[in-house]
């Protein structure tokens, strides 16, 4: 099955804005709660504003460079980039931790969805959620990558090590600041849900227990359904899609989905959610704000 294009095709024919007759329609759940900073991570309110840089963002952006020593395989070459805004960079304990894997780069722009490219910035979404004080103080990290092994093949990081990467992360922090390791949401758009071990698979099969694993308009297929649904007891899973410019087997999936969320049971509270979205104009790129904003502050602060 082929993955979504950098850019969006035209739109399919399809009616109105819900989801297709195959697919789990969105689940009327009580609004979201605005999140306070946790315990073990609170925000400074007496930092005086910082100014936006260049990017019109407050706060600071790290990158770092990573391969496998001694790897052949130019897929497990990456790079990485932090984002912490101001309240985080203030704040006093362990941060929740947001992983977001972009899709694919056939055009190899670095840091895509992180200050490269014009489909978003994840750090623009995340910094607004964390000023409205719908999410508390995160660090917000995601690999990047210009191989074209890595991420122009049909699926993004086919291979990735998420324990290594979130230990890079940690790495590149500076006292007194750290990743709350209980708290890490992974996030992964259009590719980073095609690869059967590699994108956002690799952190379900990781010895860190995330938080949440997060599906946005991916390829949807019966294997990460598979992983999806067969997630750890204690993380939540949500899927989140749109129809106007990508036919996917919605059936398939839903049906894998369910029969192993039967097997394997979550804890009770914990999400399991198939989401279909409103389609908005540039419906594949617009479905990241939109699963940020609905599903980030839930997250936080489930039911």
């Amino acid at each position: 099955m082929g993955c979504a294009p950098d850019a969006p095709r035209p739109p399919a024919a399809i009616s109105g804005d819900g989801a297709p007759a195959s697919a789990t329609v969105d689940v009327t759940l009580p609004a979201p709660v605005s999140a306070a900073p946790s315990a073990t991570a609170v925000a400074s309110t007496d930092e005086p504003p910082m100014a936006p840089d260049a990017s019109g963002l407050r706060g600071k952006t790290i990158d770092f460079p990573f391969k496998p020593e001694g790897a052949r395989n130019k897929s497990l070459a990456y790079e990485g980039r932090i984002f912490l805004h101001q309240k985080a960079l203030s704040a006093k304990g362990p941060l929740p931790l947001i992983v977001f894997f972009h899709g694919l780069n056939r055009a190899l722009i670095p840091h895509r969805w992180m200050g490269g490219g014009d489909e978003g910035d994840v750090r623009k979404i995340v910094s607004e959620l964390i000023e409205s004080g719908a999410i508390p103080p995160v660090i917000l990290a995601g690999p990047g990558s210009i191989e074209k092994e890595a991420v122009s093949h049909g699926a993004s990081f086919p291979s990735f090590d998420f324990d290594n990467f979130v230990a890079l992360v940690e790495k590149e922090l500076a006292a007194p600041l750290a990743v709350d390791r209980s708290r890490v949401i992974v996030t992964g758009h259009s590719g980073a849900g095609c690869s059967e071990k590699g994108g956002i698979v690799s952190a379900l099969e990781a010895k860190l227990r995330p938080l949440a694993v997060v599906s946005i308009d991916t390829c949807m297929p019966g294997t990460l359904a598979e992983s999806m649904g067969g997630a750890d007891p204690g993380t939540h899973v949500v899927v989140t899609w749109q129809t106007a410019t990508w036919d996917r087997n919605f059936a398939h999936f839903k049906t894998t989905f369910e029969k192993e969320v039967a097997t394997h049971p979550a804890t009770k509270g914990v999400y399991r959610e198939l989401d279909a979205l409103p389609n908005l104009p540039r419906s594949h790129d617009a479905t990241v704000k939109q699963t940020f904003d609905k599903w980030l502050p839930r997250l936080f602060s489930p039911r």
